[in-house]
Order: C-alpha cells, then sequence, then structure tokens
C-alpha cells in the first residue's frame, strides 16, 4: 500500500421547589447507578410509559421496581428503554479511539486493548467486552507526531472497501502508510503483528488505525436489529440482556450500567416502509394534464427519497394513493408526518386504511411533525393517501421513520 497525505415563574418560591425536586431527582437517579447497578429508566409500551428502577431484561420481560414493587412487562410490548440518570463523563471530542464493527457498532472510547479473542473498549472507568471478531475498524485520534490531523485521517479513505489482509496504518516521516499483516493483539504500548511468518510489535505512538480483514458488509447489517445507544455511540443487537448491572447484548458483548442510553427494541421487529414495494400506487396532479407529461409523471408518483443524505422515506404528493402489503405478524403501522413546506403553505390531509377498516384521516398546517399510527394487526393491505385541503394546491408529505412493527 502506499501512503496517504426560562423558564420565568411568578413565584420565586415555586422554582425553588422545582429545582430542588429536579435535584433531588438526579441524586436519587446517579446513586441508583451505583447501588448495584440499577438505573432508573422510562419504558414506552403499548400500554403507555413507565418509569420506575431496571431490575432485568431477559428474552421475555423487563422487570422495574416501581414505587417498591416489582413490575414485569412483557417484552413484546415494550417500544423504547430510555435511562433517566445523569450521563456519565467521557472522553472529549477529540480524544482517544473510535472503534466501528458490525451490526451498526460505531463507539468512541478513551483507548482499545485485545488479547486472547477478547477487545475491550476503555470509557474512562468502564470497560466494554466483545468479541475481538466483531470488530472492522479502529482509529485513533492522531498525535502530534502525525502533523496535521485531517492530512493523518486521509488514511481511512485509501482503506479498499474489502482488504485481502489486515492493514495497519503507521506514521512514517514522508506520511500515513498502510502495511499489509496479521493482527495478533494490542497493549498498552504495542500492537503485534504477523509479517513475513515474525511476530512484530509495533509502537503504539506510530499506529493511526487498525482494519481486519471481515466477512462482506451486507452480512453485518444493523436493519431488523434492536438498537442500543450507549455513552461514546451505539449498536444493533439480535438479543438484549440486562444482568445485575450489566448490559448483555448478543450473549457475548457486556456493557457496564452506566454506559446505557437507551433501547429501540421496536427498531429490532419494524420492516422500514421504505423497504417495501407498493403494490399499487396512483397519482393526481392539481393540474392534471401535468401527468401527461414526460417524465412528470414519476414526479408527482409515491416515490422514496432520501433527506439530507439520512435513511431513506416514502414522499407523496396531494393527490396521491399507495398500498402496501403488510408484513405477516405486523401488529401497528408508524409514521412521523413532515410537511415540506413552511406554514404559509396551504394545508394537506393525509388518510391511511387497513383493509375496509376506519379511515386514519389527519390535517397537516403547521411546522411541526404528526404522528401517524394505525392498528394493522390481521389486515392484508395498508393504504396511504394524501389529498388536497381546500382552497390550495398542497404540499409534499415526507412519511419518516415509517414502519409496520410487529
Amino acid at each position: 500500500m502506499t501512503s496517504c497525505r426560562h423558564w420565568r415563574s411568578s413565584s420565586p418560591v415555586r422554582r425553588a421547589h422545582a429545582l430542588l425536586a429536579a435535584w433531588c431527582w438526579a441524586v436519587v437517579a446517579n446513586a441508583a447507578v451505583t447501588a448495584g447497578g440499577e438505573i432508573p429508566v422510562r419504558v414506552e409500551s403499548a400500554s403507555g410509559p413507565v418509569v420506575g428502577v431496571l431490575r432485568s431484561i431477559d428474552r421475555e420481560t423487563v422487570e422495574l421496581l416501581v414505587d417498591g414493587e416489582p413490575q414485569r412487562l412483557p417484552l413484546e410490548d415494550v417500544r423504547m428503554l430510555t435511562t433517566m440518570a445523569e450521563p456519565a463523563a467521557g472522553p472529549g471530542p477529540l480524544a482517544g479511539v473510535e472503534v466501528v464493527g458490525d451490526r451498526g457498532l460505531a463507539i468512541r472510547g478513551d483507548d482499545l486493548r485485545w488479547e486472547d479473542g477478547r477487545a475491550t473498549i476503555l470509557r474512562g472507568a468502564a470497560a466494554i467486552e466483545l468479541p475481538i471478531v466483531r470488530i472492522r475498524r479502529a482509529a485513533w485520534s492522531p498525535p502530534a507526531a502525525a502533523g496535521d490531523a485531517a492530512e493523518a485521517a486521509a488514511w481511512l479513505a485509501s482503506v479498499p472497501a474489502e482488504p485481502a489482509s489486515d492493514l495497519v496504518a503507521v506514521v512514517r516521516p514522508e506520511g500515513v502508510e498502510l502495511v499489509e499483516c496479521a493482527i495478533t493483539a494490542i497493549a498498552t504500548k504495542a500492537v503485534t503483528v504477523t509479517l513475513d511468518g515474525e511476530s512484530i510489535p509495533v509502537n503504539r505512538g506510530k499506529v493511526l488505525g487498525l482494519v481486519w480483514v471481515r466477512p462482506p458488509a451486507a452480512e453485518t447489517a444493523a436493519s431488523g436489529m434492536t438498537q442500543v445507544v450507549i455513552a461514546g455511540g451505539g449498536l444493533g443487537a439480535a438479543t438484549v440482556e440486562w444482568r445485575d448491572g450489566v448490559l448483555v447484548l448478543d450473549g457475548e458483548i457486556r456493557v457496564p450500567g452506566e454506559l446505557l442510553r437507551s433501547i429501540d427494541f421496536a427498531a429490532g421487529r419494524t420492516v422500514a416502509l421504505a423497504a417495501v414495494e407498493p403494490e399499487r400506487s396512483a397519482s393526481e396532479p392539481f393540474f392534471g394534464g401535468l401527468a401527461a407529461i414526460d417524465g412528470l409523471a414519476a414526479f408527482f408518483a409515491p416515490r422514496v427519497v432520501t433527506p439530507d443524505g439520512g435513511r431513506p422515506v416514502w414522499l407523496m404528493r396531494p393527490r396521491s394513493t399507495a398500498t402496501w402489503r403488510v408484513p405477516e405478524g405486523s401488529r401497528r403501522f408508524r409514521a412521523r408526518l413532515v410537511r415540506m413546506a413552511a406554514s404559509p403553505i396551504p394545508a394537506v390531509v393525509v388518510t391511511a386504511r387497513a383493509d375496509d377498516g376506519a379511515e386514519w384521516r389527519q390535517r397537516l398546517e403547521g411546522d411541526a411533525p404528526a404522528p401517524l399510527e394505525i392498528t394493522v394487526a390481521d389486515a392484508r393491505r395498508l393504504t396511504l393517501g394524501v389529498e388536497f385541503a381546500e382552497g390550495g394546491v398542497g404540499v409534499p408529505v415526507r412519511f419518516d421513520d415509517a414502519g409496520f412493527e410487529k
């Protein structure tokens, strides 16, 4: 490889009481983290929100301590779990190492260690343990010896999509060089590699990054996985457990409880609408003749767009409809409706119907996104529509975070 260079209150007493309550909750919340690893959480479930202390998570239930009494929630009804404790301190934005791996793993910490098949991402006094095979890449913040940070980080652009061997990015006087080898260990002072059959320690002060040979990226996607956010990053997991104050993911990744921020269980059982082709769709622009002009029919028809480089979403213009077959096992459909215009523009109406059931109907005229939720259990098809409101040509509507939840 070659080198690559207000709150306003009418009563001061009331404000003081509120501040005192907030301070007391913060004290209790953080005390709970240190007392046996139990942390205060808010759980969004099908029956409504529940606040309590997290006791356990297994393959079937989430157990909380609510007002001193244990409460078990069926895991299939839990959508989101969010911790309420004050975040633990972590490394600065320019410090440490960024570790990237399969199933959407991306975690920033102080440092990375590896010995005997188990890797450790250090973050303050906490240590995240995982199999080394789950890691694809590690990139350390450039040391002063590397010169300009942007230039030193350019090595990442030189990494092949599918490397033929492990790679070590090493700082040289003339720039950064990618060395092909086999990485075998990571310690405090050296990265051990095997090159031409010889075991060689590489000074950590000269190492900017590491790349491991792994299976094709298609096998490491995080789609369909429960999404876990921790201090410094997150990842997707097929199974999530909470044991004695430790988060255990896929039975092999161990995360100290104080690092947990949220667990999106719904993401693991949601089929994104953008990933499903509609069975049929139709559109009729305000000026109907526009649909007959070459190239404009597709513009007015429902279509998938990717706003600001984010996730793909469906966009529909009035008047249009689209019908999707409901994935087997789905219980509800959710979406966040976003008008693609500022408030002075005329309103638009969004409709939703599962088979021949009752129609869900919402008029959109403000700037704030509106939630859409409709039951699709036992339904075979879902039809969405965007219509003109009175007195205007309407605006396009984006269906963000739209999906069938199982």
